[in-house]
């Protein structure tokens, strides 16, 4: 039987596993040391003319770390040629003002910049790397360049608890939207799962607030909260809506 799935509208493109920080809940192979050949930039270029060619119209740059390639102006470049929207997700290391301003004369649309938690030590305990401060001054970089500044957390058993103290943070970095993304289990957090997996009373916890904010904030800063379905008996909706 023949069904209709539909365009691709999407393309995630992980342009890198190689990364500075060392984020237990990072979705990498395992055995990353395997990986060391990426596609170089020309092969990028095919992969986003054939994307285009089957109907994509949205691109996600990630990884890893995207910052650590070198071409990454240039196939952002070649992407708004092609006509996508297009989104860099980054941990911020690497990047600094000029390059952001580089990003904005090749064309990108939208920048993303995570935390791993709301104060510096948690932050640079769980990514491995003093990053905290750096992440902050390139989220009002961000903002500075004209781009919505866009954050991202996520939550696990060791940060969930400190949600509230996330969204005050947010909220006093002026952000224009905020992603509150639970542990996907597979790579490298997959291996640290019974040290992540957060208790049904935390997400529970959790989800209140982010409630709580999103009405707080309507109108003034978007928070998205990703709901996950660790124990249920069914999978749900992404957005639970």
């Amino acid at each position: 039987m023949q069904t209709n799935t539909g365009k691709p509208l999407w393309l995630l493109a992980e342009l890198t596993y190689r990364c500075p920080l060392q984020c237990p809940y990072c979705s990498n192979p395992v055995e990353i040391a395997r990986y060391r050949e990426e596609l170089n930039t020309d092969d990028w270029f095919r992969v986003l003319r054939q994307a285009r060619a089957m109907g994509a119209t949205q691109l996600g740059l990630s990884g890893g770390e995207p910052l650590l390639r070198r071409d990454l102006e240039a196939i952002i470049a070649e992407a708004r040629r092609l006509g996508y929207y297009t989104n860099l997700i980054t941990s911020g290391v690497g990047m600094n003002d000029e390059r952001v301003a580089a990003f904005r004369q090749a064309g990108l649309d939208h920048i993303q910049i995570s935390f791993q938690a709301s104060n510096e030590e948690l932050n640079n305990y769980l990514g491995g790397s003093k990053t905290f401060a750096h992440k902050t001054a390139m989220a009002r970089s961000v903002k500075q360049h004209g781009y919505p500044m866009v954050l991202n957390i996520v939550l696990h058993r060791r940060n969930i608890d400190q949600i509230r103290d996330i969204l005050d943070m947010t909220v006093a970095l002026n952000a224009d939207y905020v992603e509150l993304a639970s542990t996907q289990y597979y790579g490298w957090s997959r291996i640290n799962v019974d040290q992540l997996l957060p208790t049904r009373e935390q997400l529970a916890g959790a989800e209140a607030v982010a409630r709580e904010y999103q009405r707080k904030l309507k109108g003034r800063m978007k928070v998205i909260y990703v709901v996950p379905d660790y124990f249920e008996n069914r999978p749900k909706a992404c957005m639970n809506d």
